[in-house]
């Protein structure tokens, strides 16, 4: 018997991209929206880390003389803090005209900020931390004219001295990744679209022909059920690896006009040298989650009478996939255990993440391979039995 399998695919994938709303939605929107929402994202946690590019303090007359004078030492150099002066700061702040604040109450400075402007409470952060180190720079210098030792060893007497030091910097041995934001988000990102990105194709083809009553044509052509099953079930797939796709490249479209807004401003994405066989775990384990999902997407869309209650059960699926996603967010590398990898969503979350991080987990990726393929599996075995099944196919 002639297999359909390859016709139904080539019709299903022409009547979706004649659709001119299916390519903006799938492909143009996220190559903009992306790069644009990351870099907006990015650019205001990196402000947070480095503090702001420019501080405009505004303080009374006891204080403003003060404070200029302070601001000339090195440990201000190049902080970017004007000073200028105010019968009321407070009132300079309220309307805007400053980022923070100073009032002098006897020998003492209280810094006052806008907690509803994230400026102000940027640059009371910036300022606060200037002068303390300010002040421990003058308390060591005061000590050392007054004992005669050094600064380098007053520094000695501290009762613990200490350095941080990465990893790779003790081993000499230089490690590689993406850098802690990019490897937060990737695989969220990846997920979720995995997860939604065939469901609107996998409704429209099933859920959708009902409504339409071109399904019961359908079923009395020459083509098999597994041919149908097979043709749609790869159209979804398609869809949901291309919406995937694109959202990545938008988002390494937004890494490229700003790489530290994308890394928090923290410069510690060192690029990825993987080995082919790891690519190619990598890339069999999302094929098969795609696959998984666009199967899921497709058994809820059978049995669903109508596009509305096809979009409801879909929508359970994406509030499922949440759960492994968001315990997980925090998580880098690795920190995913080996028991991990026989959890659905988490395992792949974990796959990505090694990968992200430089780490060639091979065993792990194997048997998230495995556990995934295997549900795969019962999702198709459960597919060709529903349509087997009259009462589901034709339920109206």
């Amino acid at each position: 018997m002639k297999s359909y399998t390859g016709i139904i695919f080539k019709k299903e994938l022409l009547d979706i991209f004649r659709d001119r709303r299916s390519i903006i939605m799938t492909f143009l929107l996220p190559v903009v929206l992306y790069p644009l929402m990351f870099w907006f994202i990015g650019s205001q946690t990196a402000a947070q880390i480095e503090g702001p590019s420019m501080t405009s303090i505004v303080a009374d007359a006891a204080s403003a003389s003060g404070l200029r004078a302070i601001m000339n030492d090195p440990v201000f150099d190049s902080a970017n803090i004007t000073v200028t002066e105010s019968a009321d700061p407070v009132a300079a702040l309220q309307d805007g005209s400053a980022d923070v604040a100073v009032v002098t109450t006897g020998s003492h400075l209280r810094l006052v900020y806008d907690p509803n402007k994230s400026a102000s409470s940027m640059s009371l952060s910036h300022v606060a931390g200037l002068l303390s180190t300010y002040n421990q720079a003058a308390q060591m210098q005061t000590l050392s004219d007054l004992t005669g030792l050094t600064l380098m060893e007053l520094a000695e007497l501290a009762p613990v001295s200490f350095e941080a030091v990465s990893l790779d910097v003790e081993t000499g041995e230089e490690s590689s990744g993406v850098g802690m934001f990019l490897s937060m988000m990737l695989p969220m990102i990846m997920i979720i679209l995995l997860s939604v990105g065939g469901m609107a194709t996998a409704v429209d083809l099933f859920a959708g022909e009902k409504e339409r009553r071109t399904f019961e044509p359908l079923l009395c052509t020459g083509a098999r059920r597994t041919d149908i099953l097979a043709g749609k079930l790869g159209a979804v797939t398609v869809m949901s690896l291309l919406g995937a796709l694109a959202s990545v490249a938008g988002l390494f479209a937004g890494y490229l006009l700003n790489p530290r807004a994308m890394t928090l401003g923290l410069d510690d994405a060192q690029g990825l040298t993987l080995p082919p066989l790891t690519v190619l775990f990598v890339l069999l384990i999302i094929a098969a989650m795609a696959v998984f999902f666009s199967g899921l997407h497709i058994l809820l869309s059978t049995y669903a009478r109508t596009v509305k209650e096809a979009s409801t059960y879909g929508s359970f699926i994406m509030i499922a996939c949440y759960v492994p996603i968001f315990a997980t967010m925090q998580m880098m590398g690795g920190d995913f255990e080996f028991w991990t990898a026989f959890v659905p969503v988490m395992n792949v979350t974990g796959c990505l993440k090694m990968v992200l991080a430089g780490i060639n987990d091979l065993g792990y990726m194997g048997v998230t391979l495995g556990v995934t393929a295997a549900f795969v599996a019962v999702v198709l075995v459960l597919g060709r039995y529903m349509f087997k099944k009259e009462n589901i196919m034709l339920r109206a």
